[in-house]
């Protein structure tokens, strides 16, 4: 009889223990959706990883569109690290369910941290190059880490890719081409009311003053230029030159010229000393008014990341909360209906 009230009493922890990590799960993730078949073995740049079990604690590491993804999805990691989670788009409810989060620099890992957490796995695709080989090596022997086969330049990365390779680890693949699809419809509408971009050409340019210079946001084959081409707007000619290198010397300002030119600042400082260049002055959209200077720290949708979608933000979470400001941009800068 005592033998059978231990092994009862075992058998009830055992099942208690059970709810609970199910009721955990739960709360991180939803349910799969029936398509994975474990063990999932895949192929990354840092090497291949072997993900045994459906993962349930996922930490989060990189640029915003590696979070984003997971809250298209509606997972909430267990860690999460990033230069900032203060973007518009970002929703308060999804980032205080977070266990713990933290602002750190981009190649700054707090393995301690990531560690404390148990994660079954990391999320760091597009943005392990930033980080040592060690620190992905030690990342490793903590859970596996999900990066994509091969390094793809910061401005060049498809927006899409993110969801869709979480969403094949999680068994969640239906939902990340919901997620894609409302992003894509989402760009459509926008091309839809803004008829006036149709076969126009833009620049979109930053100036990030002496020390780094102008930087062509839209080069050929870029995010950006994705981003425009898909709201109507035409590919520029002089964007080709920039899909290597998107620095522009001061001598070559006139490159810049398109239809229409909006020019990114961080402040009025930086504004006025670019648009006294007698240069820039030259560049025909300048000189027939055909150009618009947004200045993030009197724009409140530049200052909360509407840029930074343009250069390395995109994301299914962060386009359709974007692309009202950029059709604004655009006709403010001249291309009215």
């Amino acid at each position: 009889a005592a033998a059978a009230l231990v092994l009862t009493a075992c058998g009830t922890d055992a099942e208690d223990a059970t709810s609970q990590n199910d009721a955990e799960a739960a709360d991180l993730l939803p349910a799969a959706e029936g398509e994975a078949e474990y063990p999932l073995r895949l192929d990354t740049v840092h090497g291949e990883i072997e993900i045994e079990e459906r993962p349930e604690r996922i930490a989060v590491l990189g640029w915003n569109p590696n979070h984003d993804a997971a809250a298209a999805l509606d997972v909430t990691p267990v860690y999460a690290s990033s230069r900032s989670f203060d973007y518009g788009w970002m929703e308060e409810e999804w980032l205080d369910g977070i266990e713990t989060l933290e602002e750190r620099d981009d190649a700054d890992v707090n393995l301690e941290s990531v560690a404390a957490a148990e994660p079954d796995l990391i999320f760091l695709p597009d943005t392990a190059e930033m980080l040592e080989e060690e620190d992905i090596e030690r990342l490793g022997e903590i859970a596996p880490v999900l990066e994509k086969e091969e390094v793809v330049a910061g401005d060049q990365v498809d927006w899409r890719d993110a969801p869709r390779l979480l969403g094949e680890v999680l068994d969640l693949t239906g939902a990340a081409e919901e997620a894609i699809t409302e992003a894509e419809e989402a760009i459509e509408a926008t091309a839809e009311e803004n008829p006036q971009f149709d076969g126009r050409t833009i620049t979109l340019a930053t100036d990030y003053g002496e020390e780094y210079g102008l930087e062509y946001y839209t080069a050929a084959g870029g995010t950006a230029e994705e981003i425009v081409t898909m709201l109507g707007f035409a590919p520029n000619p002089l964007a080709d030159q920039f899909s290597e290198e998107a620095s522009i010397s001061e001598e070559n300002q006139e490159q810049l010229d398109a239809d229409v030119l909006i020019m990114f600042y961080a402040d009025d400082a930086l504004r006025e000393g670019r648009e006294a260049s007698e240069l820039f002055q030259q560049i025909p959209a300048v000189e027939d008014d055909r150009h618009l200077a947004v200045v993030a720290e009197d724009d409140e949708r530049a200052e909360s990341g509407a840029v930074w979608v343009l250069r390395r933000g995109a994301s299914v979470e962060s386009l359709p909360w974007m692309l009202d400001a950029l059709a604004d941009w655009a006709s403010e800068a001249g291309l009215e209906d």
